[in-house]
């Protein structure tokens, strides 16, 4: 039977057709593991296939198709690298990142997943260059009439002297190594991103991250290429001396397994990188905040509506869960972020599309403004000031938009701007000053 080959490239939230034969092929397990759905309408003549909030790209292996799906980020001109170091070690860890400066990245790349691939090659690169060095690892071996190391006296009683064998003397040996099994791990990692590049479509951007990877393999050259399993990945160890290796060892284990996908699926070899645009802008966000020193990021356990019956018996409770709790110079300020409501195309019945000439435009679901104006009267928040937090890309010689205002919910709702585009360094400051300020910010008189 001849294998099918194809590709099907979509944006994040968006659609793409597939024939009868392609549908058939793909087990449902893949689209459904990708966040997709697949459908198809009466008298229709292909199916659609729906993505949701992954983005990145993904290939599935079967006798009889070979089939590579590109999901991009819906959110153009967004710098995937900016949003990708702020979120690291946040709360979600959309994705991980060693602390270190960025080195070697062109957050202009024309390719998203290209980006971040040799942003996670040169995270192992900066890695290697700063912490590889040998470690002390312990084996097993039998030695022939001679003893090294620590000799293991119950193997070698109930083995060798019981057959005869004495001349066998089984011993623990300590050496100092770079083939450990923390090593191995990334340098698999590594060998994983080039099978990946296999699949991007633009030849510039494969002959890029081989090159990353190029430069990255030398220093792993005395480590062991092993393939991966879960024996391999027990041996890893990131306690004591080695817990430098956390964080980076984190990054390349959710890239062996695919991230959300795994491996296998059934029957079928997956090879994928996923992100969660959503996860990463609003852990992007947090992680703004969490650096500024203007006001402390607050993480307790968040208070709950509570339900109660007509004779007071409590029913159950609702926990009331704003995406960021923040202590201010003027009180607390409660934040939402809201990636999705600024994509083109989007939008459900109670949405709003909100058109400015002086600012950016945008949709506004009533069920947020509810939602926001609901979470100030807890009386844990005592009518804290609140606001949604959207990306915007801003462009060359602009500045960061100022936050518009909902009025007609009690005090104000605030929408208010993060700029997550090529010069979204630049504004970070302006970002962190609007959201300082809110509790003082006075809404402009409103024209007619």
């Amino acid at each position: 039977m001849t294998q099918r080959v194809d590709v099907v490239q979509l944006a994040e939230y968006g659609e793409s057709l597939i024939d009868d034969n392609l549908a058939e092929l793909v087990d449902g397990e893949f689209w459904a593991a990708l966040g997709m759905t697949v459908s198809k309408s009466p008298g229709a003549d292909a199916w659609t296939v729906k993505a949701g909030s992954l983005s990145g790209i993904a290939r599935i292996h079967t006798r009889v198709v070979d089939l590579t799906v590109r999901i991009e980020p819906k959110l153009s001109g967004a710098d995937l690298v900016f949003l990708a170091e702020h979120a690291y070690g946040q709360k979600v860890d959309a994705l991980r990142r060693p602390q270190a400066d960025r080195v070697g990245i062109d957050s202009q790349h024309s390719d998203p997943i290209a980006t971040l691939l040799i942003w996670y090659v040169d995270a192992v690169r900066e890695f290697a260059t700063r912490w590889l060095r040998r470690s002390y690892r312990t084996r097993r071996v039998v030695l022939n009439g001679r003893v090294r190391g620590r000799v293991l006296f119950g193997p070698y009683i109930s083995r060798s002297l019981t057959t005869a064998r004495a001349h066998e003397i089984p011993c623990a040996i300590t050496e100092r190594t770079v083939d450990t099994a923390n090593n191995r791990v990334l340098k698999a990692g590594l060998r994983r991103v080039v099978k990946l590049a296999q699949a991007l479509p633009v030849p510039a951007a494969q002959k890029a991250v081989r090159r990353a990877v190029a430069g990255a393999l030398p220093h792993f050259a005395d480590v062991t290429d092993t393939e991966m399993n879960a024996t391999q990945l027990r041996a890893v160890s990131t306690r004591g001396p080695e817990r430098h290796y956390t964080n980076i060892i984190a990054t390349t284990i959710d890239l062996l397994q695919g991230r959300y996908l795994g491996q296998n699926l059934g029957q079928a070899n997956v090879e994928s990188f996923l992100w969660s645009m959503p996860d990463l802008f609003q852990e992007a966000v947090r992680g703004m905040l969490s650096e500024s020193e203007a006001f402390a990021l607050r993480g307790e356990r968040r208070p709950s509506a509570k339900y109660f019956d007509s004779s007071g018996a409590r029913l159950r409770a609702s926990r009331i869960d704003p995406d960021y709790i923040l202590d201010g110079p003027d009180g607390i300020v409660l934040l939402d972020a809201k990636y999705k409501d600024a994509l083109p195309g989007l939008g459900g019945t109670d949405t709003d599309l909100v058109e400015s000439k002086s600012g950016p435009s945008l949709r506004v679901s009533r069920a947020d403004l509810y939602q926001l104006a609901a979470y100030r009267q807890h009386a844990a928040w005592d009518a804290a000031p609140v606001a949604l937090v959207y990306p915007v890309v801003v462009k060359a010689g602009e500045t960061l938009p100022e936050p518009y205002v909902v009025r007609g919910l009690g005090a104000p709702v605030w929408l208010t701007f993060v700029d997550v585009g090529p010069r979204a360094r630049e504004h970070v400051d302006a970002f962190i000053t609007t959201i300082s300020t809110l509790g003082v910010r006075v809404p402009a008189a409103a024209l007619g």
